[in-house]
């Protein structure tokens, strides 16, 4: 069987230094992923590790809890000029971007902004877009309906409910699940999974974070992929092999590979 975790980030520590590592073991599993970057520099190592390593993409973009303190302006030619260089060598989405409401004192207006920006590049570049959303659904759903018409979107780390899923498929957009489906307080989410499409359903790791059970508070890796597969196979009552096939061919439809 055939793997893809389509969110993940062996671009930071302490995953970055056992990249090449991590790599040939997944690959002995036949596991492939997209490294995310989250600013210029972790785009930056996503793209290096794509070049260097076989079944590695890279995602370049800037995450909004990343967008204070920085020159936006400047971060974001720097994110173009990597597109422009590296365009045809294995980049195959523009994020993770979106908006991020979780934290205190965060700053609304620069966070859509540069959510805006990062769909005018996807457009541009004709690739798909990476989302973070986190309490945040309402705003992030209007400004993807006024600005992202005809882009292959990707709702990254769903943990939603049913309601909100259905709010997704009725835009056509990818909707990927994590480890956190594994957890015993992810009731809703098990339940919410069923509304998606199969051809709508991708899985990620968000590794160094949010290890499935039963490694859970343990460093997450893109090898944990198996135990996101494993369980929504389980949750949706079907054959691990169907699944595995089918979440492995959304990801090269959604990121137009052929592997």
């Amino acid at each position: 069987m055939k793997y893809f975790d389509v969110h993940t980030h062996t671009n930071y520590s302490p995953l970055d230094t056992q990249a090449k590592e991590i790599s040939i073991e997944c690959a002995e599993k036949n596991i492939f992923y997209v490294d995310i970057g989250t600013n210029v520099d972790t785009s930056s190592i996503a793209i290096k590790h794509a070049q260097e390593f076989p079944n590695v993409y890279a995602c370049v973009g800037l995450h909004p809890n990343d967008i204070e303190k920085i020159d936006l302006a400047i971060a974001m030619d720097e994110i173009e000029s990597l597109l422009l260089e590296y365009r045809t060598k294995k980049i195959v989405a523009i994020g993770e971007t979106g908006l991020d409401y979780h934290y205190e004192n965060f700053d609304k207006d620069a966070q859509e902004a540069v959510f805006i920006k990062h769909i005018e590049l996807a457009k541009k570049y004709k690739l798909p877009l990476m989302v973070h959303i986190r309490d945040a659904h309402e705003d992030a759903i209007k400004i993807l309906k006024a600005h992202a018409k005809g882009l292959k979107v990707i709702i990254h780390c769903f943990t939603g409910n049913s309601s909100l899923v259905k709010r997704y498929v009725e835009l056509d957009y990818y909707i990927s699940i994590n480890g956190v489906i594994t957890f015993n307080s992810a009731i809703d989410l098990r339940e919410a999974i069923k509304e998606i499409p199969m051809n709508r359903l991708l899985s990620e790791t968000d590794a160094p974070w949010l290890s499935p059970a039963p490694e859970r508070g343990k460093v997450n890796t893109p090898l944990k992929i198996l135990y996101v597969v494993d369980e929504i196979a389980k949750v949706l009552g079907k054959n691990k092999e169907t699944i595995a096939k089918c979440l492995f061919q959304n990801a090269l439809d959604v990121f137009n590979l052929a592997v």
